[in-house]
């Protein structure tokens, strides 16, 4: 994908004399592949990935007069009022949208009028696209447009050169002065920006409660993302700077309580389910103690039953089996249909019958040796 040299806003790109200083790489690296490469199953792998539309070619019954981004055009509508970035939803998303200076990930087909083969794919290159949103790494009329989209959407955007590649950009395959076809797939989203930004503001405003909490909220969505990728130690460490700074700032009225009561409870329920899973049972018990404290033992605030069931794990491991009993049964009592928590029962009862039977063990040796 195309790279400005350095970020540019959308309304600077209207202005007269704007030029894009473009790294053209990723084309590079597509139009560098060897003739060998261009094998009869490699082409047509890559068949699914050209866009009749671009060339006129379209499904409907009536023949159509006009340019083939002009009819392309027609099915769309404007997502700015001079009607230079156009878009049209093809599967409509079912999530929540990037924020500012969100990383996301996404897989797209880059087309010129007249050209059905992607001048740049995503998709052929088996490599998605992973980037901050208003980083300036790719043009700023994309960047614009994948903020249009929620979660596991897929849409296509025409965009006049304006806000692509400009008037005096040469760009692979792409000429200068041409508006493009680009067809998105949003399928990741981190709402991490806040973090990025957080230590760039003044000192003042690092102790407002509104930036910290900006700043927590997007470490906890970092962290959320670090534990699905399965690097539990860099979520734990994302979690407990979270906590860290959310339990230093000054509160000022009863919204920022709830606010604050709530994400903190939120980042000590993630830090007992990481200490459990990594085996740190005492730091697994010490999170739930500031969840029982926060909430008042449940009266101020729910607690779940994921709570209950992972401090009982910890006590297990403990070996406090008492203790661990009486905290799952909290647990059961909440969702009795659970299986995690009827095999943590097992679990419990197993471990349970095996100590006392050492104990036995051990008792035995003792009075033999007397």
């Amino acid at each position: 994908m195309a790279r400005l040299c350095e970020p540019i806003k959308l309304r600077e790109l209207t202005e007269e004399g704007i030029v894009f200083q473009v790294d053209s790489l990723h084309v590079r690296d597509h139009e560098s592949s060897s003739e060998e490469d261009n094998t009869p199953d490699l082409l047509e792998g890559n068949l699914q990935y050209f866009n009749k539309e671009c060339v006129g070619v379209f499904d409907e019954d009536d023949y159509q007069e006009g340019e083939p981004f002009e009819l392309i055009a027609k099915k769309m509508f404007d997502l700015v009022p001079d009607g230079r970035i156009k878009k049209r939803i093809i599967r409509k998303g079912d999530g929540e949208k990037p924020k500012e200076f969100a990383t996301v990930r996404v897989n797209y087909n880059g087309y010129l009028e007249y050209d059905d083969e992607p001048f740049d794919s995503t998709y052929m290159r088996k490599r998605p696209l992973k980037y901050t949103l208003g980083g300036g790494k790719i043009i700023a009329g994309l960047d614009f447009a994948i903020q249009s989209m929620i979660l596991n959407e897929k849409a296509q955007f025409l965009i006049h050169p304006d806000y692509a590649y400009g008037k005096n950009c040469l760009v692979g395959r792409v000429p200068p002065n041409a508006t493009v076809l680009f067809e998105v797939e949003l399928f990741e989203i981190v709402n991490c920006g806040a973090a990025i930004t957080f230590e760039s503001l003044p000192e003042d405003q690092q102790k407002m409660f509104s930036e910290v909490y900006k700043y927590c909220t997007a470490l906890c969505e970092r962290g959320k993302k670090s534990f699905l990728d399965q690097d539990i130690k860099s979520a734990i460490k994302d979690y407990n700077t979270a906590v860290s700074k959310l339990e230093r700032v000054m509160l000022t009225d009863n919204d920022e309580v709830n606010k604050h009561h709530e994400l903190a409870l939120k980042l000590y329920t993630n830090l007992l389910i990481c200490y459990t899973r990594i085996g740190e049972p005492q730091k697994g018990c010490c999170n739930a103690k500031k969840i029982y404290d926060l909430t008042e033992n449940g009266e101020l605030m729910k607690v779940s039953a994921k709570v209950y069931f992972n401090h009982a794990k910890c006590l297990r491991i403990l070996s406090e089996y008492n203790n661990a009993k009486a905290i799952l049964d909290k647990a059961y009592k909440l969702e009795p249909r659970n299986l995690e928590i009827a095999n943590e029962i097992f679990n419990l009862e197993n471990d349970k019958l095996e100590h006392k039977t050492k104990q036995k063990i051990f008792a035995k040796a003792l009075v033999g040796n007397n």
